[in-house]
This record gives C-alpha cells, sequence and structure tokens, in this order.
C-alpha cells in the first residue's frame, strides 16, 4: 500500500505525513517509508516547475514508490501532486493507495508557490480530504491512523 498526502503548497502534507509517520502504531509490523516531494527534488535536483517538469518529477517519484511498495515497503508520500492523470496513475499502478487531499484558507506564506493549474479532486478521486485550517494536526492523525488500521 502506497498512501499519498497531497494538495497545495503550505497545505500541511509534510506536516501531516512526519506526524502519521511517528505515530502510526499498527497492531502488525508495517514498514513506513517517507517521501517528501521537496526533499526529493533536492535529491533529484529537479527544479523545473513547469506542467512538464512536475509530471517528469512526479512519474520518478511515484515509480519509485511502486518500487517501494514491490519490496514490501509502505511508502509515504507527501507532494502537490496537481494532476488528476498522475494521481491517476498512481492509483491504477499502486496494489493499494489512500490518497489523503489537503486543502486550507488563508496564507501561510507559500501561496506564491501555488501550482495555478492545480486540478482540484473531485470526492471519488480521494479517500480521505481534510481542510487543516479547521482541524488540527492530531485531529487528522487519528483519523488517518484509523483509517489506515481498518485497511490494513
Amino acid at each position: 500500500m502506497i498512501i499519498l498526502f497531497y494538495g497545495q503548497p503550505a497545505s500541511g502534507k509534510t506536516t501531516l505525513a512526519d506526524q502519521f509517520y511517528e505515530n502510526a502504531l499498527l497492531e502488525k509490523p508495517v514498514f513506513f517509508i517517507k517521501i517528501d516531494g521537496d526533499k526529493w527534488r533536492e535529491i533529484t535536483k529537479n527544479k523545473d516547475y513547469s506542467k512538464e517538469g512536475r509530471i517528469n518529477n512526479l512519474k520518478g517519484a511515484f515509480n519509485m514508490a511502486l518500487y517501494l511498495e514491490d519490496l514490501g515497503f509502505t511508502p509515504v508520500l507527501s507532494f502537490v501532486t496537481p494532476y488528476r492523470e498522475l494521481r491517476r496513475y498512481l492509483r491504477e499502478n499502486a496494489k493499494g493507495l489512500v490518497e489523503i487531499y489537503l486543502k486550507y484558507s488563508g496564507d501561510r506564506g507559500r501561496n506564491m508557490n501555488f501550482a495555478t493549474d492545480f486540478e482540484v479532486p473531485v470526492d471519488d478521486e480521494y479517500s480521505l480530504c481534510f481542510d487543516t485550517s479547521v482541524k488540527s494536526i492530531n485531529e487528522c492523525t487519528n483519523e488517518i491512523i484509523e483509517f489506515v488500521k481498518k485497511i490494513l
């Protein structure tokens, strides 16, 4: 299984992925591994934020996640993932996928980094959705852990 946190910059992807990763105490052994979008760009040295650059960046990250999933890991991804086609690609190729869409209202200092062509998902395109301007990190994390426990 792969767990994908996605949404615009500053929506809480990395914060919630980190919190989930640190607190996900599940009954059976699960080997989580985190891959963060900002860290991935540092590793791959991909600074191309055009649509083509984003697609190439995400395809590479998703292919790595699929490979790790095949090895028995549960990748926890936190990426903007603005395009439906990329979310569909991961959904169709993963053995299991939990998609967590994060949104918020307001300005957390990163609005200038927004993907202006972000394709907002519709209800059947995610497993969970949180408005992080309304729910706390702990509330979101607890709901995510309970949801994942039911699947594993």
